[in-house]
């Protein structure tokens, strides 16, 4: 199992070859990122096969921190949540990179771009496998940064640079709550492994922490609530919850293929990814999950109401994902997690395939679709597919049937009081009606807008697509969402099983009683997402816009949401230019007359100092010392030439040496002449007759050596052989 390693690792070597080897590669990166997505996604189907028939499974790493109680293993997790993320994650990468590799052609930056697509896969990838939250933090940010690369790859443009600006800004303040719920968590159970942690946490449900103590107050709070609210507020960043959700719209600066990774697989799934990650601690706090669902609900209802409003197509897609995210989120707070990810699921390959289609059509006009005509241009031909409208009408029956049949129907009957049921049913419905109806819409925008038929004068006339009003065709429809919801229920049944053991077990402590049976809901959500597919559709008639053009407050309701409820300048009033006019205020009134006042104040005192220290210590001190002795000391150097050296030791020499003259005249006078000279010519005569007597010695001298030598020879002799003998 360790060879799954190569999941996370052939996307990572991908990184290194295009960064690498860019002077020669040239325009060819896709033909590294490719393969390596493409082997990463089956080796994710080999690791769904491999969890399918032995489980979960981990992959030890290596130990990063051992620090006293502080340890950090980095390894691999692969659970059954993990392979269906890792299966959307590559899967979508895998044809995003075969769409970019086609339409970045001509990029100054090509192989940048891919480099840059295959470290976010890989971010994406090692958050879903990580075993640790520390781990699960780091690559959390790393795909954060890789988002601003991404929005910003035509930087050139200003809208890119201010809309990755934005983006980043916005997700690092929400990810300081995710970084102080990283710490709490660690705090609270000494470890951050995630298994160990969701093994522990029932035992600590009751523990409180006092969060105010530091003020003098007495508030105590449940610590488990406290810590997967700070988590939750690092979901909300990443995954465009109210009121972090304006980055995602101009996320859309960012080139098409960008736009359908970060949508359909990563990014902004991190959010209920994580959620769902943390379920069996999730559910152990109802206050947190109160808190979790009406969030969703609220973005989910915002989100969609802002999308039937757009006319910029990439961001009607982009509040369209707004909202569903905000459903899944909305779904985690009720306890549903299940239907979190296969909602995930269903709407990453929807949400994929939407993106990629709205790029082709928008590269061909070149722009963001504005309007109805930039999309279908006069003479275009329509384009329609048939199996995609069966998908929308099978993405907006998806919510009625999953929340609310089965046993999940009882989630909604156990909320505390009556107020907070009617709360939790109402926002379901809405979700339900209004994400059935800009599902419709948006499709039907995309693929299937009626075309502008020009006359004449030039006034257009709007020519309905038969396919609408066919009888056989509608009956096939509804015959193909049948058999579409019989596979549904089959696959819905092994996905359920499938994920369970992973995921919170809420159901389990939800009473049988808790649900009415009578099946009044079921009708209930199927009506309103019926009533929402109908209201998707026929605003594209002849009775587009009626609702709004004869009602005052439809008018204003439309304005309100068509401007996203003021959410950007409200941020531009009251948060970025107060911020920027305190920044000012901070340069002018402390910055120059604090900081820099009193830099130039010690500035100014330590000239002052200086030139005092050069005037009395330097000039008048040390230089008028040094100039004092030495001017002494040539005095006395003058006094001691004259008064020393020429009347004394002058005289005393030339005394001396005239005395020496004398002296030595008087020795080789005396001694030299009369006794030396004496001497040697009398040595002489005595080395001459001495010389005379050896010349008669020799020859008796040498006799005598020989006589003594020949001695001592028998003496030898003998008494070496006196020796041998004895």
């Amino acid at each position: 199992m360790t060879f799954l390693i190569l999941i996370p690792l052939l996307p990572l070597m991908a990184v290194l070859f295009l960064v690498l080897g860019k002077p020669w590669l040239r325009e060819q990166g896709h033909k590294i990122g490719i393969p390596a997505m493409a082997l990463s996604f089956v080796f994710s189907v080999i690791a769904l096969a491999q969890v399918t028939s032995d489980g979960a499974f981990s992959i030890p790493l290596y130990r990063l921190i051992q620090s006293g109680d502080l340890i950090v293993d980095l390894g691999l997790y692969v659970d059954q949540l993990t392979v269906l993320l890792l299966l959307l994650v590559t899967g979508v990468s895998s044809v995003v990179h075969v769409y970019a590799s086609r339409y970045m052609i001509g990029d100054p930056r090509y192989n940048r771009f891919f480099a840059v697509i295959a470290l976010f896969t890989f971010s994406m990838i090692m958050l879903v496998m990580s075993n640790n939250l520390l781990m699960m933090f780091v690559f959390w940010e790393i795909m954060g940064i890789c988002s601003y690369l991404l929005i910003s790859h035509w930087g050139e443009r200003q809208s890119s640079a201010q809309a990755a600006t934005k983006a980043f800004l916005v997700n690092s303040v929400a990810d300081v709550g995710l970084g102080f719920g990283v710490i709490l968590t660690y705090s609270t159970f000494g470890t951050l492994d995630i298994q160990a942690i969701l093994a522990e946490a029932p035992s600590i449900q009751g523990n409180t922490i006092n969060l105010l103590g530091w003020l003098g107050l007495d508030v105590p709070i449940h610590t488990l609530t406290l810590i997967i609210l700070f988590l939750f507020l690092g979901a909300m960043g990443k995954s465009a919850q109210v009121p972090f959700h304006v980055w995602l719209p101009f996320a859309m600066e960012a080139p098409t293929p960008v736009s359908a990774l970060i949508h359909a697989a990563t990014m902004v799934n991190a959010g209920p990814f994580l959620l769902v990650r943390m379920s069996p601690l999730v559910i152990l706090s109802p206050e947190a999950m109160i808190v979790i669902a009406l969030i969703g609900g609220v973005t989910a209802l915002f989100a969609t109401l802002v999308s039937l409003t757009q006319v910029d197509i990439k961001r009607m897609l982009a509040f369209s994902t707004i909202g569903q995210i905000g459903f899944m989120i909305m779904t985690c707070g009720v306890g549903a997690f299940v239907i979190s990810i296969f909602h995930m699921l269903a709407h990453g390959c929807l949400k994929g395939f939407l993106f990629l289609s709205t790029g082709n059509a928008l590269r061909s006009v070149g722009s963001h679709g504005h309007g109805h005509s930039s999309l279908f241009p006069h003479g275009s031909s329509m384009l329609f597919t048939g199996p995609l409208v069966f998908g929308a009408l099978l993405l907006a029956s998806l919510p009625p049937f999953l929340l609310f049949f089965g046993p999940y129907e009882r989630l909604w009957m156990v909320q505390p009081g009556p107020s907070a049921q009617w709360t939790f049913w109402i926002l379901g419905f809405l979700t339900v009606f209004f994400s059935a109806m800009y599902v419709m819409r948006g499709v039907l925008v995309l693929f299937g807008q009626p075309l502008s038929v020009g006359h004449g004068n030039g006034v257009g006339r709007q020519a309905i697509h038969p396919f609408f009003f066919a009888p056989t065709r509608l009956l096939g429809v509804f015959s193909a969402i049948g058999i579409f919801g019989s596979l549904l229920l089959i696959l819905w049944s092994w996905f359920a099983d499938f994920l369970s053991p992973v995921v919170g077990q809420r159901m389990a402590q939800i009473p049988e009683e808790a649900s009415s049976g009578t099946g009044l809901q079921l009708i209930l959500a199927f009506t309103a997402a019926a009533g929402g597919v109908a209201v998707g559709y026929f605003p594209l008639t002849k009775f587009s816009g009626f609702w709004s053009q004869h009602s005052e407050i439809g008018k204003r309701w439309y304005v309100h949401f068509l401007n996203k409820l003021y959410f950007d300048e409200i941020y531009e009033a009251y948060v970025v230019v107060p911020t920027l006019r305190f920044a000012r205020w901070l340069w002018r009134v402390v910055d120059r007359h604090v900081f820099d006042a009193f830099i130039m104040g010690i500035a100014n005192v330590s000239v002052v100092t200086a030139k005092w220290l050069w005037r009395v210590v330097d000039l008048r001190g040390i230089d008028g010392l040094v100039v004092g002795l030495g001017r002494n000391s040539v005095g006395m150097a003058r006094w001691l030439w004259r008064v020393v050296d020429l009347r004394g030791v002058d005289r005393v020499v030339v005394g001396l040496g005239q005395r020496s003259l004398g002296i030595a005249n008087w020795l080789w006078k005396s001694i030299e002449i009369k006794v030396l000279d004496k001497n040697v010519v009398r040595a002489g005569n005595q080395a001459e007759s001495t010389g005379n007597m050896m010349q008669e010695l020799e020859p008796r001298t040498l006799q005598h050596h020989l006589l003594v030598m020949i001695f001592w020879l028998i003496v030898g002799i003998g008494s070496f052989f006196l020796w041998f003998v004895g």
